[in-house]
């Protein structure tokens, strides 16, 4: 769990300044930007993954929690900042020169004025990329052992050469879906009114 709640934290840290970036205070070519985000996506996992595999056995990375970390917060983020980039959007540009009048620096406006009034959609952010980290079994499979080992990659130690263990892995499959169950549970009432930010103009 520990891998999923970092790699989310770190997104969300690294996602609000860029989707601020790309929508209140709009850089150059900000579409070309998006399109580059989205361009990463369209990679597909597997073929990244040998060259990742060789330079984690050659730093000594293999079976480290900090690898799948940075591994999952660059998978996570372009679709995180596509999705806040929207939410972003919808803020009234009014609030934040007001914010500046008052002397507030970009950090201040950032984390308490735009992360509240962004919140439904920062949750609704925050959840995905926890549920897309959380089930992640391709690089958790390969590059972990022990110490490292995901969820995903534990229910897979269940299939052995004497056959599968099938009560085994329905009871875990339970357990490993309660964290996810339980926050989506507890963050319903953002979820829900994050994503459907700016359908209704």
């Amino acid at each position: 769990m520990g891998t999923s709640l970092f790699s989310t934290l770190f997104v969300l840290v690294l996602a609000l300044p860029a989707a601020y970036a790309l929508s209140i205070r709009r850089v150059r070519k900000w579409t070309d930007v998006m399109f580059f985000f989205l361009s990463t996506k369209m990679l597909p996992v597997v073929a990244g993954l040998l060259p990742v595999y060789l330079f984690a056995k050659d730093t000594g990375f293999l079976d480290n929690v900090w690898l799948l970390v940075i591994l999952y917060t660059s998978m996570n983020l372009p679709i995180a900042v596509w999705m806040m980039q929207s939410f972003l959007a919808d803020i009234p540009v009014s609030i934040i020169e007001a914010a500046q009048m008052d002397g507030a620096r970009l950090t201040t406006i950032l984390w308490r004025v735009v992360a509240p009034i962004a919140g439904p959609g920062i949750a609704a952010t925050s959840l995905i990329c926890f549920i897309f980290s959380w089930n992640e079994m391709l690089f958790a499979q390969v590059l972990t052992g022990v110490v490292a080992q995901t969820a995903p990659a534990f229910l897979t130690g269940f299939v052995t050469s004497q056959g599968l263990f099938l009560a085994q892995v329905c009871a875990a499959s339970i357990v490993i879906s309660l964290p996810v169950l339980a926050a989506g549970f507890a963050a319903q009432d953002k979820l829900v009114q994050g994503l459907s930010l700016g359908a209704v103009k």
